[in-house]
């Protein structure tokens, strides 16, 4: 392998982000993720039919309902299958995120910038036994990297495994 600060390297012997095996967020995830919006669009369906009920003065016509019911169906599945695209890749000296299903976006941060890493788990993501992992770096107040999804068992392993490579848990 080639020492990319001594060494000119040619782009095409990079390894392409495309190619590379990223890991799945949990199975069950996705299922949460388009629930979690469902419970938005119930929220805003029943605003709509409360004002169109109570208020006379705003008389929703039958194709509204129908747009809405249209829209609704396709945020649900842009939710799951978003949902279904995210993946993250550890590797020796950095690790991998990525997310998005037209628009993709890829974030990686070396270990050497974490100088903290947190597991959060909200009540729904406990009742799902599911896990949020946050990384901090150097320089930042906020999440540089931000894994969403990840079964609470694999987002401890991962933290372990990053402490270790990090050696902050030395400290």
């Amino acid at each position: 392998m080639s020492n990319y600060i001594n060494e000119p390297v040619q782009i095409s012997q990079l390894p392409q982000i495309a190619l590379l095996d990223f890991q799945s967020v949990a199975k069950n995830y996705p299922i949460l993720h388009t629930l979690e919006t469902l419970f938005v669009w119930i929220i805003i369906s029943g605003a709509v039919v409360t004002l169109d009920i109570l208020n006379d003065l705003i008389n929703f016509p039958i194709w509204a309902y129908i747009a809405l019911t249209i829209l609704i169906a396709l945020s649900l599945m842009l939710s799951y299958f978003s949902a279904k695209a995210l993946g993250y890749l550890l590797r020796d000296k950095d690790i991998l995120y990525k997310k998005g299903l037209f628009w993709r976006k890829r974030t990686g941060v070396s270990f050497k910038r974490i100088q903290h890493i947190d597991i959060t788990h909200g009540p729904i993501e406990r009742k799902f036994n599911l896990a949020t992992i946050k990384f901090f770096t150097a320089g930042g107040s906020m999440a540089d990297l931000k894994i969403t999804g990840l079964s609470k068992n694999d987002a401890e392993s991962l933290r372990s495994v990053i402490l270790e490579k990090t050696g902050l848990n030395n400290d």
